[in-house]
């Protein structure tokens, strides 16, 4: 994605301490720390059917911008690309 890019690489937040803040602290970390890098926008992938999480994304402020396939297995599954653009 670039230089100015900062990469979430996974956040998984066990299901008892879901909607508690714990996906929310941890993505303001990593905004922090892309500012401190100087980087102007953050991106991830996220498997398509975890509805749970592309929602938390989209409510944090990333946009789908494009998808990944690969492989689990022999099972074909697909990343949505999700970019959120720092102030």
């Amino acid at each position: 994605m670039g230089d100015d890019a900062l990469e979430i690489e996974r956040i998984y937040i066990r299901e008892s301490f879901q909607k508690q803040g714990c996906g929310k602290y941890v993505l303001q970390q990593a905004i922090a720390m892309a500012q401190e890098l100087n980087k102007t926008k953050i991106w991830l992938g996220v498997w398509e059917k975890n509805e749970n999480a592309i929602a938390f994304y989209k409510k944090m402020g990333f946009v789908q911008t494009g998808a990944h396939v690969f492989y689990m297995g022999d099972e074909k599954q697909t990343d949505l690309i999700m970019i959120k653009t720092l102030p």
